[in-house]
């Protein structure tokens, strides 16, 4: 009988936990940001206790922590509060006055039909169902930003003028958008900044300690190795998220050669893997029109293709021309979905790095 393939591989590697080191993995400690996690709780605390709260615009670089401190603190904050709730929005995916508060109404427990119902009534609806819950409400809004460049941060005057006991939390890249909101909205929501710092080497460094503990086998990843990612994420502006994707990338290439320890030559392998990706990324980038450098600049994030078109002022066919280029020399991905809180579908572009 012929062997089958899948049973003369071996799977025992380096990794006992890989998702440890994905991004949106949410560790119960988060080593470098402790003093941010005590600042966000205190200025939670008195909505927590029944009083008046304020709410917080927690801003900063990405891979800095944000979204996973947020989400630590309000988790805690149901256990200590059993009264209080909260909701996570990413405006990426809801980016829509109506999208969010149909995403609240649905983490709620009380989806909003989907009957055509103007804005204005699933606000309504939304708010009378929280009432009747009886519950205090955190709104944690990630990529805020995203909300006044879609011109849809009509979605805070809501909020603010709920006369629920509500407070919001903002995550946010751009905190600068905040400052031409409506001087009414600011004052209702009163956001208490709190700001996020890149990482440092020490921290970085105490973060992949941390997640190696968990994410391999015991004695398969070495201190030097954890030290060595975490001078090359320091090096590349202190994002986390890179630290760990070099980690991850290092244990793949131990187990490649079949090694029983990460050694320095793994980790030399994920960053060469990252140097040659940036290169052949530039090499690709040779010979662009002058309006395909322009696409490409304007992807600072992943954009939907109707935002790139109304930025960039080009008519739809011919930024699907352009599009469809840059996708063949593999420089954007194009992501179909579902167009969530409307017809159709929609096209999400991302940056390939």
């Amino acid at each position: 009988m012929k062997k089958n393939v899948f049973a003369s591989v071996s799977d025992r590697g380096v990794f006992l936990d890989e998702s440890v080191l994905s991004p949106e993995f949410l560790p119960d400690v988060l080593p470098g940001r402790e003093n941010e996690i005590q600042a966000l709780a205190l200025a939670l605390k008195p909505f927590a206790e029944g009083r008046r709260g304020l709410g917080v615009l927690v801003h900063g670089p990405p891979g800095t922590g944000k979204t996973s401190c947020a989400k630590h603190v309000l988790d805690q904050l149901k256990d200590f509060a059993q009264s209080s709730e909260y909701v996570y929005v990413n405006a990426w995916q809801h980016y829509t006055r109506q999208g969010v508060l149909t995403e609240v109404a649905r983490q709620l427990g009380f989806p909003i039909p989907r009957r055509g119902l103007a804005t204005d009534e699933v606000r309504q609806e939304v708010f009378s169902h929280v009432q009747r819950k009886g519950c205090r409400l955190v709104v944690a809004i990630d990529e805020a930003d995203q909300l006044f460049h879609k011109k849809e941060d009509g979605v805070f005057y809501d909020l603010s003028r709920s006369n629920l006991p509500l407070v919001v939390v903002c995550l946010t890249n751009e905190p600068g958008v905040f400052d031409d909101m409506d001087a009414r909205v600011k004052s209702s929501l009163s956001l208490r900044a709190l700001a996020f710092e890149r990482y440092n080497p020490l921290q970085l460094k105490a973060i992949l300690r941390d997640r190696a503990a968990k994410a391999f086998r015991k004695e398969t990843c070495p201190e030097d190795v954890v030290g060595l990612c975490a001078a090359f994420a320091a090096k590349n502006g202190g994002d986390a998220r890179v630290a760990l994707d070099v980690l991850w990338k290092a244990g793949k290439a131990c187990e490649r050669r079949g090694g029983l320890a990460i050694q320095e030559q793994d980790v030399r392998e994920a960053f060469t893997e990252q140097e040659e990706l940036n290169a052949s990324t530039k090499k690709r980038m040779q010979g662009l029109s002058p309006l395909e450098e322009q696409v490409l600049a304007a992807l600072t994030k992943p954009k939907y293709s109707g935002d790139l078109q109304a930025e960039l002022g080009v008519p739809d066919r011919s930024l699907r021309r352009y599009l469809a280029q840059l996708e063949s020399k593999r420089l954007v991905v194009v992501e179909e979905e579902q167009n969530v809180g409307g017809p159709g579908k929609r096209h999400l572009v991302r940056k390939v790095t």
